[in-house]
């Protein structure tokens, strides 16, 4: 019973990512683009006020150059933030798929999360193409893809350190006990 409650949190936690992703997928590109450019701009005002607070900066750059600085960054940034969207959701899949296969298929885990991952993005960039001012765009689906592997590479070095090197301790100590007997 308790395995099936955490896959069916694990299960929910991957598809309401996935959910976000496609919505936020749906905006048209004015209001996607306009929020992102506001959020990066916040971020620029934010980090200015406590750096200044703190004498590292005193810089209290006007509105326009304010608003020049994120529309430059906004582009860079947008990719990352795809990449990091789909390391996140790489992450929860190997999660859920190595649970499900009890730990003992690893590297089908890895491959069926980055295939679900590469499909989803491929498919989410078709979306994009339905939904107004914005384009289905073949290096989003690989920077989506990267961010994916990843997420995988991070949930991997995690199974290999602590899984396997936790359980190689317990036989050493294991050993050891025997051999004191």
């Amino acid at each position: 019973m308790k395995k099936v409650i955490k896959i069916i949190f694990l299960l929910t936690l991957a598809i309401g990512w996935m959910i976000c992703i496609y919505k936020l997928s749906g905006m048209n590109s004015k209001n996607s683009n306009g929020k992102s450019t506001d959020i990066i701009a916040l971020f620029i005002e934010d980090t200015l006020d406590i750096t200044n607070e703190y004498g590292i900066t005193n810089s209290n750059p006007n509105a326009e150059k304010l608003a020049r600085t994120s529309q430059l960054i906004n582009a860079p940034m947008r990719k990352v933030i795809h990449a990091f969207v789909y390391y996140v959701l790489a992450f929860f899949a190997m999660i859920l798929f190595d649970v499900l296969l009890e730990h003992k298929k690893y590297w089908i885990t890895l491959l069926i999360t980055f295939i679900l991952c590469v499909c989803f993005a491929m498919g989410d960039e078709y979306h994009q193409t339905f939904v107004a001012g914005r384009t289905g765009q073949m290096f989003d689906v690989v920077i989506d893809s990267i961010g994916a592997m990843v997420g995988i590479l991070f949930y991997s070095t995690y199974h290999i350190i602590y899984k396997n090197g936790y359980r190689e301790g317990l036989r050493d100590k294991e050993k050891e006990g025997d051999n004191n007997v």
